[in-house]
């Protein structure tokens, strides 16, 4: 018995994305064209128009292709139920918590921070934080940034700081602590987490940065909100939740209360 391996570059993909669109307080989409192309004879397999993604950044779309991929070979392989359309919808309706998440308005002012872009994404490592930075270069580079960073202790703090601030020049960096497994044994301390980002804004040369700490993650969003809206420029700028899934989930937690 054979199983396929899918990758998407096994297959011609001319898919791009065409820009961020607001779906009227439902939270931003990445609008995007996929096309799926026969590598032999480059004939379209599947053109999917205006398809708009959750999940944000060029990896995404990465990832969506991929998934067509998969659908498509199960298409071969007689699942005929898997039409365009339902391509299009699994796309258009898969989310993963935490990863190029962006709160919607109301979620965004249940938390206190009404009229800021919230955006929440576990990243944790070097390579995540890259995805994150060029997500937020290439479709908010005019926005005013405020991170808010909680880590784990086993994770390479200076490597994960310096990604985001080789390319982003945020306004500032609050640091919090966020509970690991029902306790903060695992947490890194505010105080050593500072030590980090001051340390990769030297190394960078990424000149005056404010870095802050507060130990609570509710206190480090009121903080970072705080830092955009003492200097109202007609843009109340974005949030970034980000250094770890286990902050991430402690923003979720608190909009279910």
């Amino acid at each position: 018995m054979s199983s396929s391996v899918i990758l998407a570059s096994d297959i011609g993909s001319n898919s791009s994305v065409k820009g961020i669109i607001d779906r009227n307080g439902l939270g931003l989409r990445q609008s995007c064209e996929m096309v799926i192309q026969n590598e032999k004879d480059d004939k379209p397999i599947v053109e999917l128009g205006d398809v708009n993604l959750r999940m944000l950044g060029h990896h995404q779309l990465q990832n969506a292709v991929t998934a067509t991929c998969v659908s498509l070979c199960l298409r071969d392989q007689g699942w005929w139920r898997v039409t365009d359309e339902a391509i299009r919808i699994g796309l258009e309706n898969t989310r993963l918590l935490g990863r190029s998440q962006f709160l919607t308005p109301k979620e965004a002012e249940a938390l206190q921070l009404p009229g800021a872009t919230v955006l929440l994404d576990g990243a944790h490592t070097k390579e995540s934080a890259r995805a994150l930075k060029e997500m937020i270069k290439k479709d908010f580079a005019e926005k005013r940034l405020v991170f808010v960073v909680a880590m784990a202790s086993d994770k390479d703090h200076v490597s994960f700081a310096k990604e985001l601030l080789s390319g982003l020049k945020p306004e500032a960096v609050v640091l919090t602590e966020a509970d690991i497994a029902g306790s903060k044994v695992r947490s890194t301390a505010c105080s050593v987490l500072k030590e980090s980002w001051t340390k990769a804004a030297d190394e960078l040369g990424s000149g005056s940065m404010e870095v802050s700490e507060n130990k609570t993650v509710f206190g480090s969003l009121k903080l970072a909100y705080k830092i955009l809206t003492d200097d109202i420029t007609g843009d109340s700028g974005m949030v970034i939740v980000t250094g770890s899934l286990h902050i991430v989930s402690s923003v979720l937690a608190s909009l279910q209360h």
